[in-house]
């Protein structure tokens, strides 16, 4: 579904959006834990999953453009600046996918390290809205803000 919204919108709007919905699910989330409240806990936990898949798809769609649109601008448009492109998109794919498997993983190191620590899930909470705030940010800056930016001009044309 990231990958479809991210085709008709552009991958960095639907990250963007996106990061902003999985802070809103933690949030969301932690108030529930805190309140006893286990359908919300449990929908919050379902909107986070849901987004964790959408932001999945549209990065993964921000992956190639990002490449062609930096092989264009530093190579030109010949076929082997875009060949270029699609070799360092294949390498970038790779190595995040693997950095990306990691997420099961720590995402259950930072429950366990906060209930071990805090006796509580919330510092696990914190952290991962303080992350996807982070995210968003960069995504921001890096993406899809227009003004002062050579790369944010050059990546809007290969609609990231």
């Amino acid at each position: 579904m990231g990958g479809w919204l991210a085709d008709r919108l552009g991958g960095a709007r639907v990250t963007q959006w996106n990061f902003a919905a999985m802070g809103a699910g933690v949030l969301l989330a932690w108030a529930a834990g805190v309140a006893g409240g286990f359908w919300l806990f449990f929908l919050a936990f379902q909107l986070l999953f849901l987004t964790a898949g959408i932001g999945n798809g549209s990065t993964y769609r921000m992956i190639p453009a990002i490449f062609h649109a930096k092989a264009v601008a530093e190579r030109g448009a010949g076929a082997e600046a875009l060949l270029h492109g699609r070799r360092q998109a294949a390498a970038a794919i790779g190595v995040i996918s693997a950095v990306g498997a990691l997420g099961g993983f720590l995402v259950n190191r930072a429950f366990g390290m906060a209930f071990a620590a805090a006796g509580t899930p919330a510092p696990a909470f914190l952290a991962f809205a303080v992350f996807y705030a982070g995210c968003l940010a960069l995504t921001w800056w890096c993406y899809t803000r227009t003004v002062g930016v050579t790369v944010v001009a050059s990546l809007a044309h290969a609609r990231v």
